[in-house]
């Protein structure tokens, strides 16, 4: 089982070294910027406070933060309000898509099933090997800010990047169990593509008008949207809530994918 999660990590390497790097650019962008930045937040203070809050709470920015522009106020707003979930549900979705259905859809399950491992072993190695991969992404993704900040001479509170670590994990797993259990139902990987693309769509689109219009706030509890909150970074706050939404949504959705793939009709 270890030797398949290895191979599968090697197979699957290349995107996800793509997607770090892509992060780890933003923040350093982002990073780089920031000390002349800083030197013109009165006057974009200013420009922001003439817009509704709830638009600045949509893109991730609270009035509180704009007369304190910290570097976590600065990626709170830019890199973690919107860029780092989607390119993690992206990331998500495409390697669960690749997994089972796109293994089925190339006809190559058969020959990964006739092997001397159950379907049950062969199910877990690919789904821990996803883990892993979106761990390392996660991690590039948050915790590379630290050394990112030192070099740049930026002032950091390296806590609340370690929690951001821990809910954006969290967040990026939830996606990616739910679209691996549409690849264990699904025979190509399309539809876990549109299925699971569909559903982020709808998650944000859920979250946005939540902000925007005070009679559907409600609506935001069926957003994973709400429950990653960028505020982690400012107040240092980490939504329980959240916790326990992402977790179930995990621990369910690989128990009932495990179940449906060691029941489907594959032929061997």
């Amino acid at each position: 089982m270890i030797r398949l999660i290895w191979e599968t990590i090697k197979e699957r390497k290349w995107s996800v070294i793509i997607y770090c790097l892509a992060s780890i650019l933003l923040l350093l962008l982002y990073v780089s910027l920031y000390p002349s930045l800083q030197a013109q937040s009165q006057q974009l203070a200013i420009v922001l406070k003439t817009l509704p809050e709830g638009l600045l709470k949509a893109l991730g920015t609270a009035p509180s933060q704009l007369t304190n522009f910290t570097l976590e106020a600065l990626l709170g707003s830019k890199q973690f309000s919107l860029v780092f979930q989607m390119l993690g549900a992206i990331l998500a979705i495409s390697i669960a898509g690749n997994d089972i259905a796109g293994e089925i859809e190339k006809g190559t399950i058969e020959f990964l099933l006739s092997q001397p491992v159950s379907r049950l072993k062969f199910y877990f190695a690919r789904f821990l090997s996803g883990v892993v991969l979106l761990t390392i992404f996660v991690a590039a993704s948050t915790l590379s800010v630290i050394p990112l900040a030192a070099a740049f001479h930026v002032a950091y509170v390296a806590s609340s990047y370690y929690k951001l670590f821990f809910m954006g994990e969290l967040f990026t797993l939830a996606v990616y169990a739910f679209a691996f259990f549409l690849s264990a139902t699904f025979s190509t990987k399309g539809r876990v593509s549109g299925i699971g693309a569909g559903l982020i769509t709808l998650m944000y689109v859920a979250f946005i008008v939540s902000t925007l219009k005070d009679n559907l706030d409600k609506l935001k509890y069926i957003s994973f949207f709400h429950y990653f909150s960028t505020e982690i970074l400012t107040s240092g706050t980490i939504d329980r809530l959240g916790i326990w939404i992402f977790s179930t949504v995990i621990v369910l959705s690989a128990t009932i994918g495990a179940i449906f793939f060691t029941r489907r009709d594959i032929a061997v």
